[in-house]
């Protein structure tokens, strides 16, 4: 929230000093969105792109030494909220504990912001490809799994290294199921641990599920239902919608 406040402050968007301004809330505003209007994903995604060339506001300023760290420090960031101390601790401080000694405005807003752009692409490549009626393993299809792949891919690279929320485990296995086949892999839900998703062809899940067990040293002397419960194949399915009838 403390980037989309110093953001604002740059792009001169009108907010209330002890307004909790979030990232979403900055690019409506700069888009000129009305409450309660959606401007939908196509100007979302152009919103995000020009204001993804505009993140350099958020690095530190001219610093003598580590001058490859792109944090801010505490002093630095309450200057560049344009908030007294004060004001700034009420907002930001009072209800939670801070121990960082650098607090990586530039790259968490950079992963915000790019991934809700790859969700978009990711979005628009499957509606385009329903509308065009590509069947499973003809050129437009095989051409979609692999955009589909390369924004998994994408979005691991910045999971990992501008929001940090991803692991050495993570890590090796997102890359040994792209070794293994898959067109794409990237850790799901919140990260730090837990699980990948890899997008494989049907017709290869098996193939791919033993070359994952031969090259994954915990999963190599795991049989039956015990690898069935650390590694499984699921098809994709509709989200939730409204159905009106």
């Amino acid at each position: 929230m403390v980037a989309a406040r110093i953001l604002s402050n740059f792009l001169g968007l009108d907010i209330d000093p002890k307004e909790r301004i979030t990232l979403r809330e900055v690019a409506g505003k700069f888009a000129g969105e009305k409450y309660g209007e959606d401007m939908g994903p196509d100007a979302l995604e152009k919103v995000l792109v020009t204001l993804e060339q505009r993140l350099d506001i958020l690095k530190p300023g001219n610093r003598s030494t580590e001058s490859d760290q792109l944090g801010v420090t505490m002093e630095e960031m309450i200057k560049m909220s344009g908030l007294s101390k004060n004001i700034f601790r009420e907002v930001y401080l009072s209800w939670v504990d801070i121990e960082a000694t650098y607090f990586q405005l530039y790259n968490r807003t950079r992963h915000v912001f790019s991934e809700a752009r790859r969700v978009l692409q990711f979005r628009r490549a499957c509606l385009d490809t329903t509308q065009n009626r590509a069947s499973d393993g003809n050129a437009e299809s095989n051409a979609l799994f692999e955009k589909l792949g390369k924004l998994m891919d994408d979005s691991q690279a910045s999971c990992a290294l501008d929001f940090e929320c991803s692991c050495p485990e993570l890590d090796e296995l997102t890359k040994l199921s792209r070794l293994s086949g898959a067109y794409g892999s990237r850790l799901t839900g919140a990260g730090w641990g837990g699980c990948t998703v890899s997008l494989v062809p049907e017709a290869r899940v098996n193939d791919f599920i033993r070359k994952i067990k031969e090259t994954y040293p915990p999963y190599e002397k795991l049989e039956d239902d015990a690898l069935n419960e650390v590694i499984f194949a699921t098809k994709p399915g509709r989200g939730a919608c409204v159905f009106k009838f």
